[in-house]
């Protein structure tokens, strides 16, 4: 592979270059112009009568006299081929001079304004993911250089956070999945002992179908949060939210009656959204299935569609309003819900990851008396 040579290297050879063309064309310019001249002075004089010749200490000196026929100041033809040689002479030396001096000033000048970039990528190297608190901080003059380190400080600032809420992740899923596979692990040994009955047998039968059916669900999550935090490609069609809102409430009318929640959807307005359809239903599901897991007995879950925006009220326990913006992260339960045993702690930050793929926007609020508050804007930001 073929040595690259350094940005110093090359833009000191750039300003060598450059400056050597210039003067060079400059210096040929002048001394062709000069000898042009000289010439012109050396004819005119042999014309009119008198000759240039060098005097015995070899200057110049102006003879009076007519020249003889056919010989045009022959002395004067020898002053301007000695001036042309000595002034290519002299050019080449004045170009190479300026090649040198022009290569230092531009080594220097770029080992100047290129020492933040030695900075940069020090750092950058040094990063890692347990140093990705380090910042390039440069100082000095808004330049384009403190704007790319202010890009990367930027890019550094997202990828700690990245990081930090990826370890959470695996740290609170790894806990998770911990605590059904346990549950499963002490049914299989108490519950089927070797004196076993059959009520043993159904009993820890029924344990290991819950566990396994929380783990399932659990994993399920998972896979779709993944999903949505991986985009949408460009999978996206023209949805009737109204419809799309309508279809799901109906699917979750059963699970309402079960826990004695009155549950209704009410379209103000009717617009198409551009949209994934199936991160997008999977979102108003979450919504609606989290309002009827945290509610109350008797409690109520109104849906509502105004064109672009989905509001989900529900009655439940009073909430902090500190802990409601915490909710779409992952695994986080409100406390004071009562109760959320079928769920996996995902389905808020599902919501969160799928508006976040949209360009939507997710806010959450306590309502007065008890329940949450959920809108979604799906309007584009």
């Amino acid at each position: 592979m073929s040595r690259v040579w350094s940005l110093r290297t090359r833009t000191a050879l750039a300003f060598a270059v450059t400056s050597m063309a210039l003067t060079a064309a400059a210096i040929v310019f002048v001394t062709l112009g000069s000898q042009h001249a000289i010439a012109e002075v050396v004819v005119a004089d042999a014309s009119g009568g008198v000759a240039i010749s060098p005097d015995a200490s070899g200057g110049p000196r102006r003879a009076t006299g007519p020249a003889p026929d056919g010989a045009a100041a022959p002395g004067g033809i020898a002053i301007v081929s000695r001036v042309a040689a000595l002034q290519w002479q002299w050019s080449a030396l004045g170009i190479a001079g300026a090649g040198v001096v022009a290569g230092l000033t531009g080594w220097l000048l770029s080992r100047r304004m290129l020492a933040p970039l030695d900075r940069i990528a020090g750092t950058a190297e040094r990063i890692s993911a347990s140093t990705l608190h380090e910042r390039i901080d440069l100082r000095g003059p808004d330049d384009e250089l403190r704007r790319l380190s202010r890009t990367i400080d930027g890019l550094l600032d997202r990828l700690e956070t990245a990081f930090a809420s990826q370890r959470r992740f695996v740290a609170q899923a790894s806990h998770e999945l911990r605590t059904p596979i346990a549950v499963q692990r002490a049914a299989i040994q108490i519950g089927l002992h070797d004196d076993a009955d059959a009520v043993d047998v159904a009993r820890a039968r029924a344990e290991l179908l819950e566990q396994n059916r929380r783990t399932e669900h659990l994993v399920e999550s998972l896979l779709v949060l993944a999903e949505a935090e991986r985009g949408l490609d460009g999978r996206t069609a023209d949805v009737d939210l109204g419809v799309l809102a309508g279809a799901v409430v109906d699917e979750a009318q059963a699970a309402a009656r079960e826990a004695g929640v009155r549950l209704c959807c009410t379209v103000l307005g009717v617009g198409a959204v551009r949209c994934e359809p199936v991160l997008t239903r999977q979102l108003v599901h979450n919504l609606v299935d989290n309002a009827i897991e945290y509610n109350v007995p008797g409690g109520h879950v109104d849906v509502e569609v105004d064109r672009t925006v989905l509001r989900i009220r529900n009655t439940g326990p009073e909430l902090d309003v500190a802990l409601v913006p915490t909710l779409t992260e992952p695994f986080r339960r409100a406390s004071a819900a009562a109760g959320g045993r079928r769920h996996s702690g995902l389905g808020l930050s599902i919501v969160e990851a799928v508006a976040q793929a949209h360009g939507w926007r997710v806010s959450l609020a306590a309502r007065p008396g008890g329940g949450l508050v959920a809108e979604v804007d799906v309007s584009p930001m």
